[in-house]
């Protein structure tokens, strides 16, 4: 099973800071068959955070799904769309990408249940463990996000030492919870440095 990125342009004036399960829900409106496929991921969005707690924009914001490559091509339709989110966010043109097989990869939120970072790395070590991938990892900055069901937390994870069969499976799978919320989602990283500095 292929797994790709397709990658949107995107505006929007102002997103909140915490914007995942609204973005998800948004998505999931448009495309009726994402909450059922169960490897898909929502790439988190990055902007500039204001002091009032907005997130906002650039102009290389890239809204990018991690899909299987049956769906890629249905998901293109997203194109030209206006998702209720924030001020409103409108997708531009997009295309597939493949992944590329880093020997380092780094995700700004891995979600694994527990808020206590040695607890947290246990749990990511285990699961990396029984997917037959290396434990090799450096832990980040704290984070959460809210659900209906409650809050997720955990923290930015970088892994290192990776074959290129071993980085694109990681890449392929995730780590924790949350994949569609822009959690666990994996992207390839030049070198290993402070984790915090990737942020």
């Amino acid at each position: 099973m292929t797994i790709v990125d397709v990658s949107f342009e995107v505006r929007c004036e102002r997103l909140p800071r915490d914007h995942g399960y609204a973005l998800y829900e948004a998505l999931a409106g448009a495309l009726d068959w994402l909450e059922d496929e169960a490897s898909a991921g929502v790439h988190p969005l990055h902007g500039c955070t204001t002091s009032d707690g907005a997130l906002l924009l650039g102009p290389r914001a890239r809204l990018m799904l991690r899909l299987v490559e049956a769906r890629a091509e249905q998901a293109l339709a997203l194109a030209g769309r206006r998702l209720d989110v924030g001020s409103g966010l409108e997708i531009g043109p997009g295309k597939r990408r493949e992944l590329m097989p880093y020997a380092t990869v780094y995700s700004h939120f891995v979600s694994t249940g527990s808020e206590d970072e040695a607890e947290f790395l246990g749990q990511a070590a285990a699961e990396l463990r029984e997917a037959g991938l290396p434990e090799r990892m450096i832990s980040g900055r704290a984070h959460s996000a809210g659900t209906p069901e409650g809050e997720l937390r955990g923290f930015s994870l970088l892994l290192h030492g990776l074959s290129p069969a071993q980085s694109l499976a990681v890449q392929a799978r995730g780590l924790g919870r949350g994949r569609k919320l822009g959690c666990g989602i994996f992207v390839p990283h030049k070198s290993v440095v402070a984790v915090g500095a990737a942020e």
